[in-house]
């Protein structure tokens, strides 16, 4: 079973304050499984920022997903994809 990852960010999109919107969607197998999509916490000064932010939120619920699977001992691959 392969994990993949996509996460994407919206930078200084919001005109009233100019947050930047961050989401990802978590695929287990062809079956999507997580997604969220929000405005970040804090004003990021770059699209790389922004991306950056989505991209370590995105990364912590993986590796939290990674390890309930480990507990209940459901298989899967050693590489995901983000």
């Amino acid at each position: 079973m392969s994990l993949n990852g996509f996460i994407d960010a919206d930078w200084a999109g919001s005109i009233d304050d100019c947050k930047s919107t961050g989401g990802y969607l978590v695929y287990l197998g062809s079956t999507p499984i997580l997604w969220k999509s929000e405005k970040q916490r804090t004003v990021a000064r770059s699209s790389t920022e922004a991306e950056y932010k989505a991209l370590a939120d995105g990364t912590a619920e993986i590796l939290w997903i990674r390890s309930l699977m480990t507990e209940l001992q459901v298989p899967s691959s050693t590489v995901t994809t983000l």
